[in-house]
């Protein structure tokens, strides 16, 4: 039996079906992240959205801080 095919009936015997919302590329990430319940998923995709917007939120930050010193020392 093929890969992707066996991915399909994992993911159906995990949430009783196919999910509506599922794509494609939903498939393929669950495939890579071993996780076929459709939230848990979900969950799982929220906290990696949270940490990137986090570290995003981090370097802005810092960059801001920075450009903030170089202001100063101008400034005297």
């Amino acid at each position: 039996m093929g890969r992707m095919k066996e991915v399909y009936i994992q993911i159906m015997n995990e949430n009783g079906g196919i999910p509506e919302d599922m794509t494609l590329s939903d498939m393929l990430r669950m495939k890579e992240l071993n996780i076929y319940h459709w939230q848990e998923y979900e969950r799982a995709q929220e906290r990696a959205r949270l940490q990137s917007n986090k570290q995003t939120d981090l370097e802005e930050a810092a960059e801001d801080s920075e450009g903030e010193s170089i202001r100063r020392e101008e400034i005297n």
